[in-house]
């Protein structure tokens, strides 16, 4: 059997999807930025899944915190490339540090400081865990 046109019910894709096709990422970026291959790969990961729906929690500790500072110091396409998380639906990202740590991040980002127990926390309700 053949549908003509006038009987084919148009619907957005966003319609079509449920629920279950969005998943819950922890990515943490802790790559050294003297070999940003890794913290890159993390990068486009996050953007990717963002740009398809994804709930993506973006987490940058150890060396990789070296891209939340004011000013980029070794990389600086990868730095403005992060500079464009908000436009693919990551509004906020995190930095993994101590309680009493207070350092200064970049101003185009939402930055949040993340503890340790947190962390932890977002890993244990996060479908999918990756670790650049």
């Amino acid at each position: 059997m053949r549908l003509r046109s006038d009987q084919i019910e148009w619907c957005l894709l966003s319609d079509l999807a449920t629920s279950s096709n969005c998943k819950r990422w922890l990515i943490t970026l802790s790559g050294a930025p003297r070999s940003v291959s890794a913290v890159r790969a993390g990068a486009d990961l996050a953007l990717a899944a963002g740009a398809f729906g994804q709930q993506v929690t973006l987490v940058f500790s150890g060396e990789g915190l070296e891209f939340l500072k004011p000013a980029p110091a070794h990389d600086e396409a990868l730095y403005r490339l992060l500079g464009a998380l908000p436009f693919y639906e990551i509004e906020q990202v995190h930095a993994l540090t101590l309680r009493e740590e207070n350092p200064l991040f970049r101003s185009d980002l939402s930055v949040a400081t993340m503890t340790p127990d947190e962390w932890a926390a977002a890993a244990a309700g996060a479908d999918i865990v990756v670790n650049y």
